[in-house]
């Protein structure tokens, strides 16, 4: 199972755009502002499938897949 990756606007006195990255593996790691849209340092992007949805996966797991 993927997931895919969620924006939100955080409603907070300082209003941001935020980014939750989530792994299948239940890793997770946000980004903020004009990062949002770009992937945590080390997480690998997968290919688009058609799903309108944006699929990443964390080091560790990016890690296991390089070396099977």
């Amino acid at each position: 199972m993927r997931m895919g990756v969620t924006y939100e606007l955080i409603d907070a006195p300082y209003p941001y755009l935020c980014a939750v990255y989530r792994c299948p593996c239940g890793a997770a790691a946000t980004t903020y502002g004009h990062d949002a849209a770009t992937a945590p340092p080390h997480w690998l992007r997968e290919e688009d499938r058609g799903d309108g949805e944006e699929h990443v996966i964390c080091p560790v797991c990016a890690e296991r897949r390089a070396s099977a």
